[in-house]
C-alpha cells in the first residue's frame, strides 16, 4: 500500500498598484501554519513598487511579473 501524499495548497494573489493591500493579504496568508502551502503573487505591471515590496517582505512568496495589466482573468 502506498502512503497517502500530503495535502498541498497554493494561494494565488493578484496585484496591481495595491502594494499595501497586497502586503496585508500576504501577511494574513503567512500566518497559516500548515505544511505544503505555496503562495504566488502575480503582479500586473504595478508602478507602485508592489513586486519589489513583496520580494523584500516575503522572500518565500513566488512573484510573477506579468509585464502588463492583464486584468483579473489574465493575471
Amino acid at each position: 500500500m502506498t502512503a497517502p501524499r500530503p495535502l498541498r495548497f497554493a494561494f494565488v494573489v493578484l496585484s496591481w498598484n495595491g502594494r499595501d493591500d497586497t502586503l496585508a493579504c500576504l501577511a494574513s496568508l503567512a500566518s497559516i501554519d500548515r505544511p505544503g502551502v505555496l503562495t504566488i503573487c502575480v503582479d500586473n505591471a504595478s508602478v507602485d513598487g508592489s513586486a519589489a515590496a513583496v520580494r523584500a517582505t516575503f522572500p518565500d512568496v513566488v512573484v510573477l511579473e506579468a509585464g502588463a495589466n492583464l486584468g483579473f482573468a489574465g493575471g
